[in-house]
C-alpha cells in the first residue's frame, strides 16, 4: 500500500490520508479519489516532486498540493 496525504482545499474531496494499492498513476489516483487533476498543483512523492503519470510505488508517500491562486 502507499499513503496518499491531500493538503488544503483538496482534503474536502480526498480525506486528510488514504490508503491506495501501487501500480496506479497519480492521475488514475485522482479519478478514484474524485479529486480534479487541475486542482493539484504539485504532487510529492517521498518529498520529491513528480508528474501526475509518476506509477504510485508500494510503500510510497504521496502528497497532494492544491494550484495556488491569487491576483
Amino acid at each position: 500500500m502507499a499513503k496518499v496525504k491531500a493538503v488544503g482545499i483538496l482534503r474536502s474531496y480526498a480525506g486528510d490520508e488514504v490508503e491506495v494499492e501501487g501500480g496506479k498513476s497519480v492521475e488514475e489516483v485522482l479519478a478514484s479519489l474524485g479529486v480534479p487533476s487541475p486542482l493539484v498543483g504539485i504532487v510529492l512523492v517521498n518529498g520529491r516532486q513528480v508528474e501526475k503519470s509518476y506509477v504510485i510505488e508500494e510503500g510510497d508517500e504521496v502528497k497532494l498540493i492544491p494550484l495556488l491562486g491569487g491576483g
